[in-house]
């Protein structure tokens, strides 16, 4: 049995993009599918910092790019090189679909699959250093916007590696805001974190009582009562330690808001 091929095996090559935005799109799509090898060729004017804002978790990706003048140094190092159009072309190329594509680019040791600008697509110099196409179908208009293109093209990229066993790898991630948790969300949660002990659970049920008690809702309400009916609440919920955690901190913004609002 072979062993799995992961997409990181792709590199990614957009040929002259005239807009920052696409730039960062297609970095957060690559980061989003497992690819890594992002290259730019002479691109016109490229402003880094609004290709940082559409980048997001793919930021690693866009900063790790690396910047060349011609599509022949993009492609060094290449076995095989792509070129994705939407128009019929003179030359006889091989024409791959998506999943034909991604099969064929996995089969190489490092497959290059070009992107071209915006307005026109990949001329055919940039053809010329091609041994296949790509074209995506469509419902009718075939021009697509390179951020979605590539990401389209990553996503079979991703769906032909995880059909050879090949399974991304975990990592964890730190919300900007909410300190949330692992990437993959409550079903990762509950897989990697053990039960919350009740002495635990009791401790967020003391902070969540403190403050209840300087609310108008406590008031003809007995604490033992109230305690006791979110206690069965939780019981019912079986939260992880890592929930709990995420419940204590939400208490314990509330006191401070409260403290200092």
């Amino acid at each position: 049995m072979s062993s799995p091929r992961g997409p990181d095996r792709v590199r990614i090559v957009l040929v002259r993009p005239i807009h920052p935005g696409n730039v960062g799109s297609a970095a957060r799509a690559m980061a989003n599918m497992g690819l890594d090898d992002l290259v730019v060729v002479d691109p016109p004017c490229l402003d880094l910092e609004r290709a940082r804002w559409m980048a997001a978790g793919g930021r690693d990706v866009l900063e790790n790019a690396r910047f060349v003048a011609t599509v022949a140094e993009a492609i060094e190092g290449c076995s095989l090189a792509m070129g994705t159009t939407a128009r019929i072309r003179r030359w006889n190329w091989p024409v791959y679909l998506p999943q034909q594509a991604a099969d064929r680019a996995l089969s190489e040791d490092r497959c290059a699959i070009l992107f071209g600008r915006e307005d026109h697509g990949l001329d055919n110099d940039s053809l010329a250093h091609c041994q296949a196409l790509l074209r995506i179908p469509t419902a009718g208009e075939p021009s697509l916007n390179l951020g979605q293109a590539v990401l389209l093209t990553c996503s079979r990229m991703f769906d032909a590696a995880s059909a050879t066993g090949w399974r991304a790898e975990e990592k964890p991630r730190q919300g900007k805001r909410s300190g949330g948790p692992t990437k993959g969300g409550a079903v990762g949660v509950r897989k990697t974190s053990p039960p919350a002990t009740l002495e635990f659970q009791s401790v967020v049920l003391d902070r969540a009582m403190e403050l209840l008690n300087e609310t108008p809702y406590m008031r003809g309400r007995s604490d033992e009562l109230v305690r006791v009916t979110l206690s069965q609440m939780l019981h019912r919920a079986q939260p992880s330690s890592v929930e709990i955690e995420i419940l204590l901190g939400m208490v314990k913004k509330t006191r401070w808001q409260l403290d200092n609002g």
